[in-house]
């Protein structure tokens, strides 16, 4: 019926299923195996990439101090909006993660393969359907999932400082922006009735406060004045490692 084998159809399914970073890892190296035959059209990507991740203290040194993140065959996306959702959006705070949207353009030696245009194919949608009853796991993976993600798979070995595309932030809470707002417009003895009123004429803009991503260039305007604390931190931290 088609070029595309059952082990094919189970390596994309178990990629699509997710896991620890073992699995991850393994589940990653059997895609390239057997994407590795595949027609070169699924295998290339035009298009820039964007990619989610919550990044600890040290790996924010590591790619804004140093210009350099190591990297991994895992998943990108061609939709900016599919990256900016994952796992909920922004990290919350207090986690000590910092949110970081990765955007690159993927030399063809780097596409493991192209999931989207993989799933645009309908000999490949056609081969799922027919064997999904033997593909172990194919609820959660491909049948959870199946194009709803826009995917591309890339091996990357490292990702740089201008990879960065948008960073996560969060403002005060709303009402606590309306109240401050109404001791600038009011004095600090506003009344309960003007700061109600400051915040009803305030509701339209409520979605603004939070958890939010910075747009490219207010995100380059931070990175550029993190950058010079980032790599006086990094000289200390070697500095301590080294002394121990």
């Amino acid at each position: 019926m088609s070029g595309f084998s059952l082990s094919l159809l189970q390596a994309v399914s178990d990629w699509q299923r997710g896991g620890d970073a073992k699995q991850n890892k393994k589940r990653g190296e059997r895609l390239k195996e057997v994407c590795a035959s595949l027609p070169e059209k699924y295998r290339t990507c035009s298009l820039c990439c964007f990619r989610q991740v919550g990044l600890p203290k040290g790996g924010v040194w590591n790619l804004i101090g140093e210009d350099r993140l190591p990297e991994k065959i895992s998943s990108w996306t061609l939709d900016l909006e599919v990256a900016k959702g994952f796992k909920g959006g922004v990290p919350p705070e207090g986690q000590g993660y910092q949110g970081v949207i990765l955007c690159v353009s993927p030399p063809p030696s780097s596409v493991i393969i192209n999931l989207r245009e993989l799933y645009r194919d309908p000999d490949f949608t056609a081969a799922l359907e027919q064997h999904k009853g033997s593909i172990t796991g194919y609820h959660d993976g491909a049948g959870r999932y199946g194009n709803n993600q826009s995917e591309v798979v890339l091996e990357v070995a490292s990702v740089t400082q201008q990879d960065i595309y948008s960073m996560g932030g969060h403002s005060s809470p709303f009402e606590q922006l309306v109240d401050e707002a109404a001791k600038l417009a009011y004095g600090p003895n506003a009344t309960p009735e003007q700061r109600a009123a400051l915040l009803l004429k305030a509701e339209h803009v409520r979605s603004e406060a939070g958890p939010k991503w910075l747009s490219s260039e207010a995100t380059q305007r931070v990175v550029i004045k993190m950058k010079p604390h980032a790599k006086r931190l990094r000289k200390i931290k070697r500095q301590q490692d080294a002394a121990k």
